[in-house]
C-alpha cells in the first residue's frame, strides 16, 4: 500500500486553496432562498438600516430566537459589500474555512500531521451538508466554529498544557453562546462531560478535580459576552425578552414546551436521516466509528472524537425540536475521526491489509467510486438537457481524468490517490451544480421577483402592505426592498385598509382564507410551492 505523501505537496496551502475554491465558487450566482436565508439576512438588514444593533428585529418587531452575533457579522458584511446575495453568506463561508484552519493549527505538532490536515480538511469540506451550510446565510456554521474552537482547545490543552488554549476555549464558548444561546453551551458541555467521565473511569481510574474545574472556570469566562448582552437586553426590553432568548427559544424547544417553529420530530428522526447524513462519506464514517469504538479506551484522541459525535447525537435525539442542520456541529469530529481511521488503516502491515478487512475496504471504495461516477454522469446528462453542451464538455474534461485515477487506485489501495481524486471529482460536481444548475430555479426558489413586483407598485406611488406574512417574506422586504412594510394581521384590518385606501396594494398568499370577492387581484407570482397575489380594494 502506497502511503507516501508526494514531496511537491504543501498540505496546508493545498487544503486552504481547496476550501476557498469550494466555498466561494459561485457564491453570488444564486439569490437568497428557502426559509432561512431571507429571514436571517432580513434581520441583519433591519439592524443595519435602523442602526439598532442591540435587539434583533424582523420587519420592525423584536426577533429574539437567537443572540445577535451572526446578525452583527452579516450586517457588517452588507455594510461593506452592499445588498448582494453573497454578503450575508460571508460570515458562514469564513466560519467554514475557519474550522479547517483550526485543524491546521491543532494538528501542527501531531504525528502524520500532513496527512491529518489534508484528510480532515478534504473529508469535512466535501461533506455535502457542511459545504452547503458554509455557503448559506445563517447561524449553523458560526455555531459549529465556536463549538469546534472550544472542544479542540479543551482536548489539545491536555496533550500540550497551555494557558492560551484555555482562553481559546473560552473564546469558543463565547462565540457559540452569542450565536445560538444555550445550545452553544449544551453541546460542548455534554461532550466534555462524557469524555471526562470515560477518562476518569476507564483511563485514569481516579478522579482529578482539576480536570473538571478548569473547563468549568473558563466556561464561566466564555459566558461573559452573552451575559453582558442579556443585561443590556434586560435594561432595554425587560425580563420577558431575556426569558424568550434564554428559556423559551432554548429550553422550550428542547422539552417541546415551545410549539411555534420548534421543528418537533420523534426521537428516531436522526436515525432515519443516517443514510444521508455525512454524505458522501457516510459508509466510511460508520465503519470508522465501529472500528474506533474498539480502540477508544486505548487512545484518548480517538475517545474524544467518538464522544464528540455520539454524545451530542444522543442529546439532540432526545430534544423535541430537530433539524438536520443541528448536526453540523458534529461534522468536524466526523472528518477528524475519518482522518485518523484512514491513517491508522494505511499504517497497518501488509498481512493485515491484505486480509479480509482489506477486501471489505476495496468493496467500500469501489462503491464510493461507483456513486461518484454515477453522479457525474447524471450531472452531464442534466447539462445537456439544459442546452449547456459546452459546460457539459468542460465538466467531462475535468472529471474524467479524476474518475480514472480513482478507479485505478482501488486495486492497490493507494490512499492518497483515491482521496485526492475523490476530492477533485466532488469539487467539479459541486461547483458545476451550484454555478450552473441551481441559479436556473431562482425564479421559483428566491423571493427577489416577488419583492421586485412589490417595488414596482410602490414606485407608482401606491401604499403597499403584507397580509399575515411568513418570516421569510418579512425578511425579504428588509433585504431586497431595504425598508419595513406594514403588516395586516386580521381580515378586519384588511377590510379597513382597503376601505380607507382602495388603491393600497397588499401581498397575500393564495391559500389565505379571506373573502376574495371583496378584493381585486392585480397580479400573481409563484414563490416556492405557494402562489402570492397582489390585491387591492374592489373597484
Amino acid at each position: 500500500m502506497d502511503f507516501r505523501l508526494p514531496g511537491w505537496t504543501r498540505p496546508v496551502l493545498l487544503v486552504v486553496l481547496f476550501a476557498f475554491l469550494l466555498i466561494f465558487s459561485g457564491l453570488n450566482r444564486f439569490d437568497l432562498r428557502e426559509s432561512v436565508e431571507p429571514r436571517e439576512a432580513g434581520v441583519a438588514a433591519d439592524m443595519l438600516q435602523n442602526k439598532q444593533f442591540l435587539v434583533p428585529t424582523l420587519n420592525g418587531r423584536p426577533f429574539l430566537e437567537k443572540p445577535p452575533l451572526s446578525y452583527w457579522l452579516q450586517a457588517a458584511s452588507m455594510k461593506a459589500f452592499g445588498y448582494e446575495p453573497f454578503a450575508p453568506r460571508l460570515p458562514s463561508a469564513f466560519a467554514g474555512i475557519g474550522i479547517v484552519l483550526l485543524f491546521v493549527f491543532f494538528y501542527r505538532h501531531s504525528e502524520q500531521k500532513d496527512w491529518l490536515i489534508l484528510l480532515s480538511g478534504f473529508f469535512m469540506l466535501t461533506m455535502e451538508s457542511f459545504w452547503a451550510h458554509a455557503r448559506m446565510a445563517g447561524q449553523d456554521m458560526l455555531l459549529a466554529f465556536g463549538v469546534s474552537l472550544a472542544l479542540l482547545s479543551f482536548y489539545f490543552v491536555r496533550e500540550k498544557p497551555s494557558r492560551a488554549l484555555w482562553f481559546m476555549f473560552a473564546a469558543g464558548i463565547a462565540i457559540a453562546t452569542l450565536t445560538k444561546g444555550v445550545v452553544g453551551l449544551a453541546v460542548p458541555g455534554v461532550v466534555i462531560f462524557s469524555y471526562l467521565l470515560a477518562e476518569t473511569i476507564f483511563l485514569d481510574k481516579r478522579l482529578s478535580v482539576n480536570n473538571w474545574l478548569q473547563p468549568l472556570i473558563f466556561t464561566l469566562l466564555g459566558l461573559l459576552p452573552l451575559l453582558v448582552w442579556l443585561w443590556f437586553l434586560y435594561k432595554s426590553q425587560g425580563f420577558a425578552a431575556v426569558k424568550e432568548v434564554v428559556w423559551v427559544n432554548s429550553v422550550g424547544r428542547f422539552d417541546g414546551e415551545y410549539a411555534q417553529g420548534s421543528h418537533a420530530e420523534p426521537f428516531y428522526f436522526y436515525l432515519k436521516k443516517l443514510p444521508q447524513t455525512f454524505q458522501p462519506w457516510s459508509l466510511f464514517l460508520y465503519i470508522a466509528i465501529w472500528q474506533s469504538l474498539k480502540i477508544a479506551l486505548k487512545k484518548r484522541r480517538v475517545l474524544f472524537f467518538v464522544c464528540w459525535i455520539l454524545a451530542p447525537y444522543v442529546l439532540l435525539s432526545i430534544a423535541a425540536g430537530k433539524r438536520p442542520s443541528y448536526l453540523i456541529m458534529l461534522y468536524p469530529a466526523a472528518a477528524a475521526l475519518l482522518a485518523h481511521f484512514v491513517v491508522a488503516w494505511a499504517q497497518q502491515d501488509a498481512r493485515t491489509t491484505s486480509g479480509k478487512f482489506a477486501k471489505h475496504i476495496k468493496w467500500l471504495v469501489s462503491f464510493q467510486a461507483a456513486v461518484l461516477s454515477a453522479v457525474t454522469l447524471l450531472l452531464l446528462v442534466r447539462l445537456v438537457q439544459l442546452n449547456s453542451p459546452s459546460m457539459a464538455a468542460l465538466t467531462a474534461v475535468l472529471a474524467t481524468p479524476l474518475l480514472v485515477i480513482m478507479w485505478r487506485s482501488i486495486p492497490a489501495l493507494r490512499v492518497f490517490n483515491f482521496v485526492a481524486s475523490c476530492a477533485g471529482a466532488i469539487l467539479v460536481i459541486y461547483v458545476t451544480y451550484y454555478s450552473v444548475l441551481v441559479p436556473l430555479d431562482d425564479d421559483d426558489q428566491s423571493p427577489r421577483a416577488l419583492m421586485a413586483k412589490l417595488a414596482d407598485f410602490a414606485a407608482d406611488g401606491r401604499a403597499v402592505a403584507l397580509y399575515q406574512p411568513s418570516e421569510r417574506i418579512e425578511g425579504a422586504t428588509s433585504f431586497y426592498l431595504q425598508r419595513r412594510l406594514p403588516v395586516v394581521s386580521t381580515e378586519a384590518e384588511l377590510g379597513k385598509l382597503i376601505a380607507d385606501n382602495p388603491d393600497a396594494l397588499v401581498l397575500i398568499t393564495e391559500q389565505t382564507p379571506v373573502d376574495w370577492s371583496r378584493l381585486t387581484d392585480e397580479a400573481r407570482l409563484k414563490y416556492g410551492s405557494l402562489y402570492y397575489h397582489y390585491v387591492s380594494g374592489k373597484r
